[in-house]
């Protein structure tokens, strides 16, 4: 029997070797010998997760499998996790394929897809494989809002004018480059003057501060981000969707890192930004 093999990693997993590319293609070469079947293409998709189905070869994958001369009756895998992680992509693709002939075939964990008992084998694996993602993704979830009341940083880069620093598995924040802490005190300075967005960004650039292109939209993303008090603030967007979350819902911490700016500073500055968006033109 002919079959292709779909080998898939993602970029937290890269290092793990049992789920390494080598290691599953090793293993799906010997499996196939095993049972006399030839392989006849693979698909690879690094560093991709199985969350949805927008991998670019698993989608060339079913492109071939959709198409009337093709020449192969099986995908084998090295897990049914590697296929998906979504019970209902499982569900969706699995019916297009089996209309085209094709079964999907796990190395790891071999069933039987055409007799009820490898239905609901391959079906409790998959759901298993999808209870593992969401109960990942919401612990992780939990241990970063803990962080976060704690003060601690929660992915990313430090703002301009702070530099990450790691205590253990503890992230926050310590002053950058004197220059850049003194760039960040001159922006709020001249906001709390009355000075706008693109005037800021057009002087930065005529002092060729750090070499850079400063745009307005630099300058009042700068202006408004709260790690210049020395806070930090976590869950403005859905960590799920990227939707921006109410106030309300923000977790806010102060004293968390030294503040490079002083709360009369900010609001002096935010009092005339607030000026400047009443008085534009509608």
């Amino acid at each position: 029997m002919n079959v292709v093999i779909y080998l898939r990693v993602s970029s937290e997993q890269q290092a793990e070797r049992q789920l390494s590319i080598p290691a599953q293609r090793e293993a799906l070469q010997r499996y196939a010998v095993d049972r006399g079947w030839t392989i006849i293409e693979e698909y690879v998709d690094e560093a991709k997760s199985a969350k949805t189905a927008e991998r670019p070869e698993f989608q060339r994958m079913i492109a071939a499998a959709k198409q009337p001369d093709k020449n192969f009756k099986a995908i084998l895998v090295h897990k049914f996790d590697r296929f998906s992680r979504s019970r209902q992509d499982h569900i969706i693709y699995k019916a297009l394929l089996k209309k085209q002939g094709i079964s999907v075939l796990s190395a790891s964990e071999p069933t039987e897809p055409d007799t009820p008992h490898g239905l609901l084998l391959e079906g409790m694996l998959e759901v298993i494989s999808e209870f593992y993602n969401m109960n990942l993704k919401h612990e992780t979830l939990k241990g970063m809002r803990e962080n976060a009341i704690q003060g601690f940083h929660c992915g990313g880069r430090a703002p301009y004018g702070y530099r990450l620093k790691r205590n253990g598995v503890k992230v926050t924040f310590e002053y950058g480059p004197n220059h850049e802490v003194e760039t960040v005190k001159r922006i709020f300075q001249l906001a709390a003057e009355g000075w706008g967005g693109r005037k800021i960004a057009s002087y930065l650039n005529k002092q060729k501060i750090d070499s850079k292109v400063w745009r307005p939209s630099t300058v009042l993303s700068l202006l408004s981000n709260h790690a210049y008090l020395g806070y930090r603030t976590w869950n403005k967007k859905s960590e799920v969707d990227g939707h921006k979350n109410p106030p309300e819902e923000w977790i806010v911490t102060k004293e968390c890192h030294p503040a490079i700016i002083d709360k009369e500073i900010w609001d002096a500055a935010h009092r005339e930004v607030s000026l400047r968006k009443l008085s534009a033109p509608k």
